[in-house]
C-alpha cells in the first residue's frame, strides 16, 4: 500500500489553521505537506472572503478571528487536486446529491480514485452535513472504499488533546473558539474549560456524527 494521501476540505484548513493546529495535525499523521490535497479553488475563496472581511462587506461572525494569514498561506502553499486524479464518474453523481457540494464531491471523487490505484487516503471534513449525505449515497462503491476513510473536526481537536495535553490545545482555541460552533461548546467556560466537562462534550459531537456517518467515520474515540 502506497504512502497515505489526504484529502482536506476548506472548513478543516480555515479552522485549524486559526486553532494553529494545522501543523500539528498533520504530524500526528505523519504526513507532510506533499500528502495533504485540497481544492483548487481554495485559495480564491479564502481571498474573497478576506477582501471581503477588509472592505467590511463580510456578515460572518467568525470572521474577526479567522487567521486569514495563515489559511492563504495554506491555500497556496499545499498540493491541488488535479483533474486526472478524480473518479469522473462519481463525482458526477456525487454533485447531483444535495448537501454535497462540488467541491465535497471531488475530494470524495479523488480519495476514491487513489484507493482504487492501490493507494491509502484519508478525508478530514468540517463539514457534517456532507458526512451525513456520503454515509447516505446507494453507491457500493462509497461504502467499500471510504469505511473508516473520514474525520471530522472534533475528532482532530481530540487527537491533538491527546497528544499535547488539554490545557495546552484548550489555551490555543479559546481566544479563537467562535469560529466553530461545537467548539465554542466544548470550551463554553474559556480559560476555565476543565478536562472534565469539555472532553465528554467534545466526545459526544464524536458520537452523534458517528451516528450519521456510520461506518465512514474513523472508530478513532
Amino acid at each position: 500500500m502506497s504512502t497515505c494521501i489526504y484529502c482536506i476540505d476548506n472548513d478543516i484548513i480555515k479552522k485549524l489553521a486559526t486553532f494553529q493546529l494545522f501543523d500539528k495535525t498533520i504530524q500526528l499523521f505523519y504526513a507532510s505537506y506533499g500528502q495533504v490535497n485540497i481544492l483548487e479553488t481554495a485559495k480564491y475563496k479564502f481571498e474573497n472572503d478576506w477582501k471581503k472581511f477588509e472592505g467590511g462587506r463580510s456578515r460572518k461572525t467568525e470572521d474577526p478571528v479567522i487567521n486569514y494569514k495563515q489559511v492563504l498561506y495554506l491555500t497556496k502553499t499545499l498540493p491541488n487536486i488535479l483533474e486526472s486524479e478524480i473518479d469522473q464518474e462519481i463525482f458526477i453523481q456525487l454533485s447531483s446529491i444535495e448537501n454535497i457540494d462540488p467541491g465535497e464531491a471531488m475530494l470524495t471523487s479523488c480519495a476514491i480514485k487513489f484507493i482504487q490505484n492501490n493507494k491509502s487516503a484519508q478525508i478530514f471534513s468540517g463539514d457534517k452535513r456532507f458526512i451525513k449525505a456520503l454515509a447516505n449515497v446507494s453507491l457500493p462503491i462509497i461504502q467499500q472504499s471510504l469505511n473508516h476513510r473520514l474525520w471530522c473536526l472534533e475528532q482532530l481537536v481530540l487527537k491533538n488533546i491527546e497528544a499535547d495535553g488539554f490545557e495546552t490545545i484548550r489555551d490555543l482555541i479559546v481566544p479563537v473558539r467562535e469560529c466553530d460552533k461545537a467548539i465554542k461548546n466544548v470550551f463554553g467556560s474559556g480559560l476555565n474549560s476543565t478536562s472534565e466537562n469539555s472532553l465528554p462534550t467534545l466526545k459526544s459531537y464524536i458520537e452523534e456524527c458517528r451516528q450519521e456517518a456510520g461506518n465512514l467515520l474513523n472508530p478513532y474515540k
